[in-house]
């Protein structure tokens, strides 16, 4: 890749370098699901903001409904993906001027009914269009958030060691294939069980984020943020019907929840599957290299899950 090429990780990388230098109050800076902020001593809430792109993330012929809820649905995996609770969502949308009034009256139903469905309500936001015609409709949710354990904890992508287990929540693979069922628009987003697990492990659980790159790329994340490396068990992944491993590890989208922990999890949570795929281990030289283990051969995974590069056509759901 060129010095020029847009590169997803590498402006994450830069983004995480400016963030160092922010005022005090912010607790989580650039580089996790959600950034938090300090109210005051004790008071503390987190934000982050996601974007559905159409003919990116969704079919352009998509129904604009599910065009809202799947944009509502992506912050609500990040609110989950902190162990916290949402509190209430904005909302932005740039429209191809090729829209008409009943196209954005229903986006706005999936974005409203969404929210409240999850006691996050749309409180506010912007509307504008693209001055040319065929441009593609854009909607960005920004999502406010407050600690949803007890003690106020909330769980980072820093904290994992080598020799902690690597788990997953659901199944894995397929989202995008279009006998997939449409997943990635119609989602549980894993609040609760986020919330029961951070209860029920405690201080046993080091690090968690959700699953929208693959797993490849997102146990990569974990990984790099701790400087230690993953090997994952093929035989152990929990796939959809019709999914291989390198469905399940490289296909994203799936918005469940992977984490690290000190002790072996509960097998479910609320009737929902946890399965521990593998675990982290020493990487003084290589961090962030995740390996699959099939049957009994090491698997580099580099390359497996999605990576938004300016030359890329990515998935379009």
């Amino acid at each position: 890749m060129s010095d020029r090429s847009l590169s997803e990780s590498a402006l994450h990388r830069h983004f995480g370098r400016r963030g160092l230098d922010l005022p005090g109050r912010v607790l989580l800076p650039p580089g996790d699901d959600m950034a938090m902020l300090a109210l005051d001593s004790s008071d503390r809430f987190l934000a982050a903001a996601d974007q559905v792109v159409v003919g990116r993330h969704v079919r352009t012929d998509e129904d604009p409904f599910a065009i809202g809820r799947k944009a509502v649905l992506r912050n609500l995996s990040d609110v989950a993906a902190m162990a916290a609770r949402p509190l209430a969502i904005l909302a932005t949308a740039t429209l191809s001027p090729d829209r008409d009034q009943r196209w954005a009256e229903a986006l706005h139903a999936g974005l409203h009914e969404t929210g409240l469905a999850f006691d996050s309500p749309l409180i506010g936001g912007d509307l504008a269009t693209h001055a040319d015609r065929g441009t593609p409709d854009v909607v960005s949710v920004t999502i406010l958030a407050r600690p949803g354990t007890d003690d106020g904890r909330v769980i980072t992508r820093h904290g994992a060691s080598a020799g902690d287990l690597v788990a997953v929540t659901g199944r894995l693979g397929g989202s995008l294939a279009a006998d997939g069922g449409g997943r990635h628009l119609d989602f549980p987003p894993r609040i609760e069980e986020a919330v029961a697990l951070a209860s029920r492990l405690g201080t046993d659980l080091v690090a968690m984020l959700d699953v929208s790159d693959g797993v490849a790329r997102d146990a990569a994340r974990l990984a790099t943020a701790n400087g230690v490396g993953v090997r994952i068990l093929a035989e152990r992944l929990p796939c959809n019907p019709g999914c291989d491993w390198r469905s399940a590890v490289g296909d994203g989208e799936d918005y469940e929840l992977l984490f690290a922990c000190r002790r072996e999890p509960p097998s479910e949570i609320d009737g929902v599957p946890v399965t521990i795929i593998g675990r982290f281990e020493s990487a003084a030289a290589d961090a962030g290299r995740v390996r699959v283990e099939v049957d009994g051969d090491l698997v580099d995974a580099d390359g497996l899950g999605w990576e938004h590069e300016g030359n890329s056509d990515g998935p379009t759901g």
